[in-house]
């Protein structure tokens, strides 16, 4: 009927896209040194992520969302003309409980608890915590079954560490996210209504 407020649904989504991991360093001296040592050549990894989302209306304009992902994050060493010396990828399951706000159908504002599983690394380390903690954002916009999305992670706990000439370097994750979301069902149901 014209003039009624569409009915926002319940839905199964998957979303994948680009990742930009970059690290946050935290620099601990454990014994007392004639100097100040830096960590350099630490650069950003491009990277992917993919994953599913159970999206449910709480009310018109209040919604919580459940994420479960695949994420490669790491940090590129570079030499200071930018030559890559090696990439380290840390590979990651993570669950992401969001509450948001749904201004408008399709329009979705969300802030959350991530916690990633470590499962493995392509260069091994010792110091990898077999769980990240930290905090996320999205904000999404979907058109029938396709949509857009950005995301935001900031690491709380550190992903690794390392020790090197008295010095104890600690590495946080921070994530930046863009990429495309779908919801299968809204596709059926859009083409059978044509």
């Amino acid at each position: 009927m014209l003039g009624q407020t569409p009915i926002k649904q319940n839905y199964i989504g998957v979303r994948a896209g680009y990742l930009l991991a970059s690290t946050d360093l935290t620099t601990v001296t454990s014994i007392a040194l004639p100097y100040q040592i830096r960590l350099g050549g630490v650069a950003p990894l491009n990277s992917f992520y993919a994953g599913a989302f159970y999206h449910h209306t709480l009310l018109p304009w209040l919604a919580y969302r459940v994420d479960l992902n695949y994420q490669r994050k790491g940090i590129e060493n570079q030499l200071p003309n930018g030559d890559v010396v090696f990439r380290q990828k840390f590979h990651y399951v993570g669950l992401t409980p969001l509450i948001g706000i749904t201004p408008i159908d399709g329009l979705g504002l969300f802030v959350g608890p991530e916690a990633n599983v470590y499962f493995g690394q392509s260069i091994w380390s010792a110091n990898a915590a077999p769980i990240e903690l930290g905090i996320s954002s999205r904000v999404s916009y979907r058109y029938r079954w396709i949509g857009l999305e950005v995301g935001y992670f900031k690491g709380l706990n550190e992903y690794t560490s390392l020790n090197l000439f008295g010095a104890r370097f600690g590495f946080k994750n921070r994530t930046w996210q863009a990429g495309l979301l779908f919801v299968p069902a809204m596709l059926k149901k859009g083409s059978s209504s044509n």
